[in-house]
């Protein structure tokens, strides 16, 4: 079983104590040592990892739910499910260092298993159960916001920087919140034609500062447009600071609506 010291260090590392010591120890209990032990297998952490998985999946949700309002379902599925494959998974357990702890039994021992992907991803996931079971809701969503805090917004930048489709928008919002912008509004700038035929031109802003102006059939359509110019001149500021080019004085191509207003006519 698990050295009471090991236990501790452990609890210091997740930044919680549990009051039953027995659940934290059941989280680390691998099927392996169960079997070895002549245990009955109900004993391993496989209920637990039942359990978490369920409030992983809800704290990642709600997380991704609120950073990315224009969001589509698609582009949230997409992204939940990267953060809760194992691969993802066992990053976060790695990151803790949860494989340090578990409770494995000599077989698993001696072929490497604590560095097994899968098994790091059914401890963490057990772990969270226990803490949910331990303390109660709001201490399990605190410690799995702590602990996959940094994956979650390294894979919302990676998603943000492949802009497609129905997803422009998305990608701008992902883009804006890794620099601290989380609010966006789009504004119809002017709508020209006829009720059955018409063409809108919507500008993108955030912080009061207009990113880029786009056009389209529609406003969802003008939208997406507009978030794809401000995507690329975002894009294109973030290359001129990598390669050490500084932007001139007096050279500035922002666009303005006037500026738009004045090409429409």
């Amino acid at each position: 079983m698990a050295e009471l010291s090991d236990l501790r260090k452990l609890q210091k590392e997740i930044k919680y104590k549990f009051h039953d010591k027995a659940l934290l120890e059941n989280a680390l209990m691998h099927t392996s040592y169960v079997n070895e032990q002549g245990m009955e297998r109900i004993m391993s952490n496989q209920r637990l990892e039942y359990l978490g998985d369920a409030v992983i999946e809800l704290v990642v949700t709600d997380i991704i739910f609120d950073k990315l309002p224009n969001a589509d379902e698609g582009l949230l599925t997409q992204l939940r499910s990267q953060l809760v494959c194992t691969a993802g998974l066992s990053r976060v357990a790695r990151s803790i260092g949860l494989g340090e702890y578990l409770i494995l039994g000599k077989g698993a021992e001696m072929t490497g298993e604590r560095d097994n992907p899968t098994i790091l991803e059914d401890a963490f996931e057990a772990l969270s159960g226990a803490i949910y079971l331990d303390g109660g809701w709001k201490k399990a969503e605190a410690f799995v916001r702590g602990a996959m805090q940094v994956s979650i917004l390294n894979a919302m930048g990676d998603m943000g920087g492949r802009p497609t489709g129905s997803d422009r928008k998305s990608a701008l919002q992902i883009a804006l919140q890794k620099k601290g912008q989380a609010h966006i509004s789009y504004r119809v700038a002017a709508a020209e034609g006829p009720a059955h035929d018409k063409t809108f031109y919507v500008d993108v802003y955030a912080s009061g500062k207009m990113l880029g102006s786009g056009v389209g059939s529609s406003k969802k359509e003008a939208e997406q447009d507009a978030a794809g110019k401000a995507l690329d001149v975002l894009n294109s500021r973030a290359k001129q600071r990598k390669g050490g080019r500084k932007k001139q004085g007096g050279q500035s191509q922002k666009v303005t609506a006037g500026d738009n207003a004045k090409r429409r006519k």
